[in-house]
């Protein structure tokens, strides 16, 4: 049990540095592009949302491979803002867009899949294997 702990934990711990680089990457391009590409300030704010759900699921992921107790807490703020985020307007108006439909249903699907992980990592405590 510990091992499959450990693996889920590294893949969310991965997981959270490629939603950081994705975060960093689109600054990137919006900083060089400002003309071109400059977000509204809620779409800004959104931007910011993914970079903190990202550190959240990062966290998430190295507290759950150390079998650390913290990977319960870090788990249940990671799901808080990727439901916030699923939840909020400026998403719902980003989905209108065609090529946005395709990433909102796979957010949703990661958003379904972290929330299985989440509930089995609500478990771990009862059946001793976080610390």
């Amino acid at each position: 049990m510990e091992w499959a702990a450990r693996a889920i934990g590294v893949f969310y711990g991965l997981g959270g540095l490629m939603l950081l680089h994705q975060a960093w990457a689109n600054w990137r391009v919006q900083a060089a592009l400002p003309g071109f590409l400059a977000p509204s300030p809620r779409e800004r704010a959104a931007d910011l949302v993914i970079a903190l759900g990202g550190l959240v699921v990062l966290l998430s992921g190295l507290a759950l491979a150390l079998l650390s107790a913290l990977a319960v807490v870090a788990f249940l703020a990671g799901w808080s803002i990727q439901a916030a985020y699923l939840l909020w307007p400026t998403a719902e108006i980003r989905a209108r867009k065609p090529v946005a439909r395709r990433g909102r249903r796979l957010s949703v699907d990661a958003f379904a899949a972290y929330t299985m992980v989440t509930a089995g990592v609500l478990c771990l405590p009862l059946l001793g294997v976080l610390s």
